[in-house]
């Protein structure tokens, strides 16, 4: 399994274990446990949990199932987790909203601390950049994290450069990496300055929706048909499955990019392995953009 270094002492592997849809899936017990153990033999060590993820639900399987039953597991693995995003209900609220005060972080950490069944993360992200934040506030409570050992690095997710920029400037500690949508069916931030922001801190990225949600293989707008179309022509080229191909396009980028699988089957997910390996050309990496948009380059 290749890794992406994200600093001197944390390594991703570029497929990482995604934990959205535990609930969902209706995975629980041996099951979970058993899908853990299967993904750390294939070298898939990195966890993506949130608080949100599962109204609240998810991290808290997943403790009680793999790191209670099995604690030593724990220092196989990456924890990621997030802080930030608030569903309605939770505080009287009606709506969804985005919350990066010290004490929602620093409370959110101390929740996903319990429910997961550890002492600290490896990484833990603001999950989505919060109009009304003050940076100073965000920046003190995770640098008072970091310093507590109860994550030992931080990050970000769906921040654009500027956003990036503003947290960073108050920050200490480095900001490791940025979680955001990238795919075939998804190549905005691309060309829109999130690229080039990571390049440019030596920063590198996390793909959430690696595989465009899935309408790729099913869907029947133009974009979706173009893409189906080429995808299959590449798979059939390298003796290989479409979803391969796709993971492939986000892994031969030099900034370095690790995905987050969006499935609880093993199977899928050691196509995702696999496709760590896959050489795609210039020509093809080119053919599934323009795919993809519609056009081709100038």
């Amino acid at each position: 399994m290749k890794k992406i270094k994200l600093s001197e002492d944390l390594e991703l592997s570029q497929v990482v274990m995604g934990c959205m849809r535990i609930v969902d899936s209706g995975i629980s017990g041996d099951d979970l446990l058993r899908l853990v153990e299967e993904c750390l033999d294939m070298g898939v060590t990195s966890i993506d949990h949130a608080p949100v993820y599962g109204g609240y639900t998810c991290e808290k399987i997943f403790g009680d199932n793999v790191l209670r039953k099995c604690p030593e597991l724990r220092s196989k693995m990456q924890l990621i987790t997030k802080a930030g995003i608030v569903l309605p209900g939770r505080e009287g609220n009606r709506t969804i909203y985005y919350k990066s005060t010290k004490e929602e972080i620093i409370k959110e950490m101390d929740e996903s601390l319990q429910k997961l069944g550890t002492d600290h993360v490896d990484l833990l992200l603001v999950h989505r950049p919060d109009p009304l934040a003050d940076p100073s506030e965000t920046a003190d409570a995770l640098e008072t994290l970091v310093k507590e050992g109860k994550t030992l690095h931080a990050g970000v997710s769906n921040f654009m450069p500027s956003q990036v920029e503003m947290l960073q400037s108050r920050m200490s500690v480095p900001l490791v990496t940025n979680q955001m949508e990238l795919s075939v069916k998804n190549t905005d931030n691309f060309f829109n300055g999130v690229v080039d922001s990571a390049f440019t801190r030596k920063m590198p990225l996390m793909a959430w929706s690696p595989l465009g949600g899935g309408s790729v293989f099913k869907g029947e707008d133009e974009q979706s048909v173009r893409l189906r179309t080429v995808l299959a022509e590449i798979a059939q080229a390298h003796e290989t499955t479409v979803d391969a191909v796709m993971y492939a396009w986000l892994f031969v980028h030099p900034v370095g990019i690790a995905a987050i699988t969006g499935t609880m089957n093993a199977e899928r997910i050691g196509t995702a392995v696999n496709a760590c390996d896959m050489e795609l050309s210039y020509d093809e990496w080119y053919r599934i953009l323009e795919a993809s948009r519609g056009y081709s380059v100038p």
